[in-house]
């Protein structure tokens, strides 16, 4: 199963039923911002929610996430308020969850890969400073609720 609770780093907090997935990404970050716009373009359908981690509302559906590990990676919180790390699964579960991606999402979570874009998410987190100067500076998307 796609970001199965073993996989979260949440504790078992009472999470709110959310109308759509929300990403949760770090608006200091210029690759960030331009990560989370390139996902919003591709969500024409607008099935997901945008926020940066610093907005207080990131804050509180992040409540089951300890503090001290928030900050480590962006994040998906699926509807029924479960945070997923982008390090153990959101990227799956990100994919499928906007139309255009879905198949590729399913393909790849039904073939067992999650683990290779994990592992990809964290090349790229790495390098994530250094990659911020081949970006388009811009605004960091928020669409919430």
């Amino acid at each position: 199963m796609i970001g199965g609770p073993e996989r979260l780093g949440a504790t078992d907090a009472a999470v709110p039923h959310l109308a759509r997935p929300v990403l949760l990404y770090s608006g200091a970050c210029r690759f960030c911002r331009w990560a989370a716009r390139i996902v919003a373009a591709l969500d024409r359908g607008q099935q997901l929610a945008f926020l940066p981690l610093a907005d207080e509302e990131a804050g509180r559906l992040l409540d089951a996430v300890p503090e001290n590990t928030r900050a480590e990676s962006w994040w998906v919180v699926r509807r029924d308020g479960m945070p997923i790390a982008g390090k153990k699964g959101a990227g799956i579960v990100l994919l499928t969850e906007m139309r255009p991606t879905q198949p590729v999402g399913r393909t790849l979570d039904g073939i067992g890969l999650s683990p290779l874009i994990d592992a990809v998410d964290a090349l790229v987190a790495r390098h994530r400073a250094r990659l911020s100067r081949f970006v388009p500076d811009g605004p960091a998307p928020q669409r919430y609720p």
